[in-house]
C-alpha cells in the first residue's frame, strides 16, 4: 500500500493510474459538524497498486480530476451518491464511465441500496470489518490499521465488480444497469431540493398553504447551514419548521412566544430573515 501525502508522489502515481482500464475507489471524509464535507482520503486499487491519497496534504489534486473524467477509465464505487458530491464541489464535473456495484446488484436481484458489507457477505462470503467506521478521519497521523481498513474498501470492489459485470451481460441487464445509474451522473441530482426535504419529511394531510410554507422556511434553513457551514438540524429541526411555517413570526414578540430563540436560526442575520419571510407568507394567504 502506498501512502501519498506529497505533491510529486501525487503527480507520479497519476500518470501511472491514468495508464489503467479500471480503477476502484472510495473516499473517507467528515461530516459531523459541518454543511460541507471535509475530505480526508481518497483510496484507490488497481491491478497493480494500492494507494491511498491524504487529501488533508497539501497536494493540488487537479491532475486526478483527469482520470476521473477519462472514459477510456472505468471507476468502479460503491454507492458513492455522497463521494460524488464531493468531487463534484471538488473538481466541477462528476466522474465518467462509473460502474456502482450497488446499483448494479439491484439490477442482478439482489435488495435496493444494499449495503457493502452486506453485499461482500452475500456475494463473497466475506465478512467486512466495520469496526472503524466512526473514526476521526481527519486526525493525523493516521495509524496503519485505519490505513488497512480504508483501503480494504476498494479491494473487494475488483471480485465484486467482476462477478456482477459478467452477470448483467449473461442476463442482457446492461440497459437496465445504465438506465437505473443515469441519475448518477447527473449533476442535478446533487443540487439542493426544498422538495426532496419535504418528501422525507412524509407529512400526511396537511393544508397547501402550510406544505408551501415549509418549503420556503426549508430553503431559509439550506441557506443558514450553507452560510454558516453547520448541519440543517444545527440551525432548525424539522419540527421548528413546522412550527415556523405555522405560526409565521414576524416580530420578536412573536418569536419568543414560540420559544425557539436558542436556535441558530432564530439568532443573527436569520432572525430578520424569518420575519420578512413570514410577512411574505402571511401576505399570500
Amino acid at each position: 500500500m502506498i501512502f501519498i501525502n506529497t505533491q510529486s508522489d501525487f503527480d507520479k502515481i497519476c500518470e501511472d493510474l491514468s495508464h489503467e482500464k479500471i480503477l476502484y475507489m472510495d473516499t473517507e471524509f467528515h461530516r459531523r459538524n459541518t454543511y460541507y464535507a471535509i475530505l480526508s482520503i481518497i483510496q484507490i486499487s488497481s491491478s497493480k497498486q494500492k494507494i491511498i491519497i491524504d487529501a488533508l496534504a497539501k497536494i493540488d489534486l487537479s491532475n486526478l480530476k483527469n482520470i476521473l473524467i477519462n472514459k477510456d477509465i472505468i471507476k468502479v464505487f460503491h454507492s458513492p451518491d455522497q463521494d460524488f458530491e464531493i468531487l463534484l464541489k471538488l473538481f466541477g464535473v462528476l466522474p465518467k464511465n462509473i460502474f456502482d456495484t450497488q446499483i448494479a446488484a439491484n439490477v442482478c436481484g439482489m435488495e435496493e441500496g444494499m449495503g457493502y458489507r452486506n453485499l461482500c457477505k452475500s456475494i463473497l462470503n466475506i465478512e467486512i470489518d466495520k469496526s472503524f467506521q466512526k473514526a476521526n478521519w481527519l486526525e493525523r497521523p493516521l495509524s496503519q490499521a485505519l490505513l488497512e481498513y480504508a483501503i480494504r474498501d476498494t479491494e473487494f470492489l475488483l471480485p465484486l465488480h467482476r462477478i456482477l459485470s459478467e452477470t448483467l451481460t449473461s442476463r442482457k441487464l446492461w440497459d437496465n444497469y445504465n438506465a437505473k445509474s443515469a441519475k448518477l451522473l447527473n449533476t442535478q441530482s446533487y443540487k439542493f431540493s426544498p422538495e426532496k426535504i419535504l418528501h422525507k419529511m412524509r407529512l400526511y394531510n396537511e393544508s397547501t398553504e402550510l406544505t408551501n410554507n415549509l418549503i420556503e422556511f426549508i430553503a431559509l434553513r439550506e441557506e443558514c447551514a450553507q452560510i454558516l457551514n453547520i448541519p440543517r438540524n444545527y440551525c432548525a429541526t424539522e419540527q421548528d419548521l413546522i412550527i415556523f411555517a405555522t405560526h409565521l413570526p414576524t416580530n420578536n414578540e412573536t418569536l419568543i412566544k414560540l420559544r425557539l430563540n436558542s436556535l441558530v436560526m432564530s439568532r443573527n442575520q436569520f432572525k430578520n430573515k424569518i420575519f420578512n419571510l413570514s410577512e411574505g407568507l402571511r401576505s399570500r394567504s
